[in-house]
């Protein structure tokens, strides 16, 4: 589980912050997001991807937006513009900035997402997720998706090593992991890696603060079958949930509320499918047996 950090927020968190002051300041003022991009010559999906927090915005842009949404001279204005030059800084005692080079800008939203968020759900169907894996499964993972050096694939199992300790030491983060069978069944890294990795999610799904359920191969089609999405939940209500859905081309984040909604509804289409927290450490038990006995 991992800290959010309340009082000096992340970049990620200071944009989506920014960005919903401004949405609700246009729609206030009774503009359409083209109608505005188009008014201070800008291309037309500038401003959808300012109030979603996706791009940085200079102070300047932000202060033409306010001037456009009539916003006086006083303490809003003066505190949003704020908003905007700290959203474009990175703190320099971030965990991660040993591993710069190997974070996507994705990845980094990831991060500061779960620095952020009081609760993640996820829906895994063919991996264990990497916030649970161990270091043999993870290099196993790094390895078979990509050819990389050495060097880095080391690298790239102690950054994910990292972001566990950062969790576990955080308190902060619920976890509620729901697993299809499938990723008990693939074998990834030989047998006695997975034997590990299911002994070391039997513990972890016993600690505070996390939930693993299993949906067995017996329940057939359910609500998720298109892939892995997650959503984070925030403990101010200011800060609406976000999703993530992977792709092969990457993670994608969405934030529209009929996006969350779906998201949610299919999640709970899952948590009725899976089995509930006993049958679900059965099947992983036996799982881990079948490997043991191999």
């Amino acid at each position: 589980m991992m800290s959010a950090n309340r009082n000096n927020p992340s970049p990620t968190m200071r944009r989506r912050r920014l960005g919903a002051e401004l949405r609700r300041l246009r729609e206030s003022a009774g503009k359409v997001g083209d109608e505005v991009s188009t008014q201070l010559g800008w291309y037309s999906a500038k401003v959808s991807k300012i109030e979603t927090g996706r791009i940085t915005v200079g102070w300047g842009d932000v202060a033409d937006l306010l001037d456009l949404y009539g916003v006086p001279v006083g303490e809003q204005r003066d505190r949003l513009i704020a908003l905007a030059r700290e959203s474009k800084s990175t703190r320099r005692d971030e965990w991660w900035q040993p591993f710069n080079d190997l974070l996507s800008r994705n990845y980094k939203t990831a991060v500061d997402l779960e620095t952020s968020a009081t609760s993640l759900r996820i829906f895994e169907p063919f991996v264990i997720p990497g916030l649970l894996q161990n270091e043999d499964y993870a290099r196993a993972i790094i390895k078979g998706r990509r050819e990389y050096a050495e060097e880095e694939v080391e690298r790239r199992v102690e950054l994910r090593m990292k972001r566990q300790a950062v969790v576990a030491t955080g308190g902060n983060l619920d976890m509620w992991v729901i697993l299809d069978e499938a990723a008990l069944r693939r074998e990834i890294g030989g047998p006695e890696v997975m034997s590990r990795q299911l002994r070391r999610l039997l513990e972890v799904a016993e600690a505070p603060g996390v939930q693993v359920q299993v949906v067995p191969f017996g329940i057939g089609p359910h609500a998720a079958m298109s892939g892995s999405f997650g959503i984070f939940s925030f403990s101010e209500e200011t800060d609406p949930d976000v999703v993530f859905v992977e792709t092969i081309a990457g993670t994608l984040y969405l934030e529209r509320n009929e996006d969350i909604a779906a998201s949610k509804l299919a999640f709970e289409h899952l948590h009725a499918a899976a089995r509930d927290l006993a049958g679900s450490l059965e099947l992983i038990s036996a799982a881990a047996r079948t490997y043991e006995q191999r």
